[in-house]
């Protein structure tokens, strides 16, 4: 590999580790990154977690042209051991791609009204919205379809699963970022209270909530625990009004069809304790998750 290339891919790592350890960025092993060098998609590996980049293997190489040429065909991407969302990597022009499950961006993405919301706040800036589509191939034709209409978009709001920002070097990408959360962010209520249960138990929000198997949250395990907390911060950035879009059967059983339980248990392999990327029991009083367990 050349050492322009290194340095680059270095830069990717470093990004993907601080993204990793910012909780109200990722949860666990959610959220990928991937960068396009010479016709080599480097993308995180499946059920790998942010927070180790640069510590141990994340990244996979990928052949460009091969994904695309199978998305091109509307056919499943054939990439050992990489993300799940390898193809929608692929077929986003831009050389670099983040992908976060971004608890401010979600409070939104799960509103029945979440795309004239999200309009208001992001005005002036080269976004779309993506109604929600499941992982792999049927997310990667939508955004090919948005690209393909608007090449010059460089963020995506995917509805019931997060956000998308797109750049030609990782620093570009992170200051995007931090303008999309800014304007995006949500002020949380001080307590959780009978409102988040009420909408935690009223449906399955994003797909990562099929992990929680646990029935209380004494039992989890630490990946648990992350997405759980995570969830508890999106409820807690929603108003009692919130009109709600959760996932229908449908899509439920769309993410039983493709095994959502494998792919916790990958993601469980992978884990190891990482200063940050676990929210700690003591952040979230024991009292207060008893109530957002109410309903469920």
């Amino acid at each position: 590999m050349l050492i322009d290339q290194q340095s680059e891919i270095a830069a990717l790592l470093a990004l993907s580790a601080r993204l990793g350890r910012n909780p109200l960025l990722v949860q666990a092993s959610s959220g990928n990154t991937s960068i396009k060098l010479s016709g080599v998609l480097w993308i995180k590996a499946s059920g790998k977690w942010l927070a180790r980049a640069g510590e141990e293997d994340m990244l996979v190489p990928v052949s460009l042209a091969a994904v695309r040429e199978s998305v091109q065909r509307d056919e499943e991407v054939s990439a050992a051991g990489a993300s799940i969302e390898t193809a929608m990597h692929a077929v986003l022009r831009h050389q670099v791609v983040v992908h976060v499950h971004s608890v401010n961006t979600i409070s939104w993405a799960v509103r029945q009204d979440g795309a004239a919301r999200v309009a208001e706040r992001l005005a002036g800036l080269n976004w779309s919205w993506i109604p929600y589509a499941g992982s792999g191939l049927p997310l990667a034709r939508e955004i090919r379809a948005v690209t393909t209409r608007s090449p010059q978009t460089n963020i995506f709001v995917l509805a019931n699963h997060g956000l998308v920002v797109c750049g030609e070097s990782c620093h570009a990408v992170e200051d995007l970022l931090e303008v999309v959360e800014e304007r995006l962010a949500v002020d949380p209520r001080k307590e959780i209270d009978p409102v988040v249960a009420r909408i935690l138990s009223g449906g399955i929000l994003c797909p990562c909530q099929m992990m929680l198997t646990a029935p209380r949250y004494e039992e989890m395990t630490d990946c648990q625990r992350a997405i759980w907390i995570g969830l508890l911060q999106v409820a807690r950035r929603l108003d009692e009004s919130a009109p709600i879009r959760y996932l229908s059967n449908a899509e439920i059983n769309d993410l039983l069809d493709n095994d959502i339980h494998g792919y916790l248990a990958s993601a469980e392999r992978n884990a190891v304790p990482v200063p940050g990327a676990v929210p700690t029991i003591e952040a979230v009083p024991l009292a207060a998750l008893a109530v957002a367990h109410a309903g469920r």
